[in-house]
């Protein structure tokens, strides 16, 4: 079971074989909340795990926005969550 799409970086399997179906990402602006943004990602994760998807969430800040996405592009994640929370 091989998935097919426009780039050559390799393998890409189709969702349900995965390992990981559901990756769920943090974004940060100038004026955030780093704890509200944190709980909301927690929260959505423990959610979909208790639909039985196979999901992780990628807490460390100390990369670029898409640094994060392209590094789980390349892991073949299908479904990518963006939470942002800006502290007004």
């Amino acid at each position: 079971m091989v998935m097919v799409h426009g780039d050559n970086f390799g393998l890409v399997l189709p969702p349900k074989v995965v390992e990981v179906q559901i990756i769920v990402i943090p974004m940060f602006d100038k004026n955030y909340d780093v704890e509200a943004i944190f709980a909301a990602c927690s929260l959505s994760v423990q959610t979909l795990r208790a639909t039985r998807f196979r999901v992780e969430h990628y807490f460390r800040d100390i990369y670029s926005v898409g640094w994060k996405f392209y590094a789980w592009e390349r892991k073949d994640v299908p479904l990518r969550i963006e939470i942002k929370l800006k502290c007004i």
